[in-house]
């Protein structure tokens, strides 16, 4: 077993296992804009790219049963690129004024391959962690992630920045950061493929 499934059963385990819960219920909703490129073995397909992610979760008060996030992403271009779908569960280990703590688990799908000869689909397993740090003047540091390695994809997907949100009934926000995808597909015709996306971020959204 290599040391990322250890830690993607650690991080799924301590998800089932501490998990806190909201005191009412509760959803977000947002979309993220990245400017990125795409480089596959090492190579770069797509310098310079626009690419979205669109995501919704909602948060309930209802012990054991985890709260539930839904995302949609684009790599790269329609010429040489791939989309990813992911569904994770979730649990709050913290939530208060300042500090926000998620963990949990859930599957991706990558599909809709023109960057990678040989491979259409693949399904497999994360972990999920994501935390929000409060600041002055209504700023706060965020992060959070993806963590593979139980089927035939490995690596992890991080983003990391800054958000500014408004003191309204509806909290509306601003997200400025920088996202990373590194994944390696596992036996794609005889070889592993190397994938990797990055750049900066700038994206909306509103928690109710």
């Amino acid at each position: 077993m290599n040391k990322s499934t250890v830690i993607l059963c650690s991080l799924a385990m301590a998800a089932f296992s501490g998990s806190a819960y909201a005191d009412a219920l509760g959803a977000k909703v947002g979309i993220d804009y990245f400017y990125s490129e795409l480089d596959v073995n090492g190579v770069t397909l797509n310098d310079n790219q626009d690419n979205y992610r669109a995501y919704a979760a909602f948060e309930h008060f209802i012990p054991l049963i985890p709260n539930g996030l839904l995302e949609y992403l684009t790599h790269g271009s329609d010429a040489t690129g791939f989309e990813q779908l992911s569904a994770t569960g979730y649990y709050q280990l913290l939530d208060n004024n300042l500090v926000s703590l998620d963990l949990g688990a859930g599957i991706s799908r990558y599909s809709k391959f023109t960057a990678v000869t040989g491979l259409d689909s693949e399904n497999t397993a994360h972990a999920y962690v994501a935390s929000e740090l409060a600041l002055p003047l209504n700023f706060s540091l965020f992060a959070d992630g993806k963590l593979f390695g139980l089927q035939d994809v490995s690596g992890e997907e991080i983003a990391l920045g800054l958000r500014w949100s408004t003191d309204m009934a509806i909290d509306l926000g601003v997200r400025f950061g920088y996202s990373v995808s590194d994944l390696t597909f596992d036996d794609v015709a005889g070889r592993d493929i190397d994938v990797k996306s990055k750049g900066w971020l700038l994206g909306v959204d509103a928690r109710f």
